[in-house]
């Protein structure tokens, strides 16, 4: 008998494996970083084609069999893509932190502040309309708080003030504005670091 999982997440990447079947990367909030499949999820007549899009933030539930995950259903689910359609350069930062998480993310182990960093972000976009220069800042702020989460970030009192918390507000965009240098510094020290 198999246990049944259901937990939010993020479907970073998709690839077709077989002739019908489709391998998810996907990122939980209480698994962390999994490859889990679909069978028959590319026919027309799947119930979860639509569902298992990338960039969609969805209710997902797993089994884990013996050698891999298999996602069995989806409840509720957004598409990021739909959403913020109209909005590129959003979509290019939220692209650019998928990739980057798939660069950091090795196997599973569960990292809720890094899901809640990512899911408050997603909130924010939602709810404000930024101008280039906040999303810019937005992007480093929101890879400071993914760096630190994931223990590749120093601690000092500067950096504290940008990744204590996963909320946003039109106080800490200001405060990047006049930091930037210095975090662009910290971001690639960073991933130097990571020899990825």
């Amino acid at each position: 008998m198999y246990t049944i999982y259901t937990t939010p997440a993020f479907i970073l990447k998709s690839s077709p494996r077989g002739e019908s079947n489709q391998l998810y990367t996907i990122f939980t909030k209480d698994f962390g970083l999994l490859r889990a499949s679909a069978q028959g999820v590319r026919f027309l007549k799947s119930k979860l084609r639509y569902k298992l899009q990338e960039f969609n933030l969805v209710e997902i539930t797993l089994v884990r069999g013996k050698e891999h995950w298999r996602i069995t259903n989806v409840g509720h689910e957004q598409s990021l893509f739909t959403e913020f359609k109209g909005q590129k350069p959003v979509l290019a930062i939220l692209a650019r932190v998928f990739n980057l998480l798939r660069r950091l993310l090795h196997g599973e182990e569960k990292n809720e502040q890094l899901f809640d960093h990512l899911s408050e972000t997603v909130k924010f976009f939602q709810s404000q309309s930024l101008d280039s220069s906040e999303l810019t800042n937005l992007e480093y702020i929101l890879v400071l708080r993914l760096l630190h989460s994931l223990g590749y970030l120093g601690s000092s009192p500067e950096v504290e003030e940008f990744v204590a918390s996963p909320f946003w507000s039109g106080e800490v965009l200001v405060k990047m504005g006049s930091w930037k240098k210095q975090a662009l510094s910290m971001i690639n020290q960073s991933l130097q670091e990571t020899q990825l």
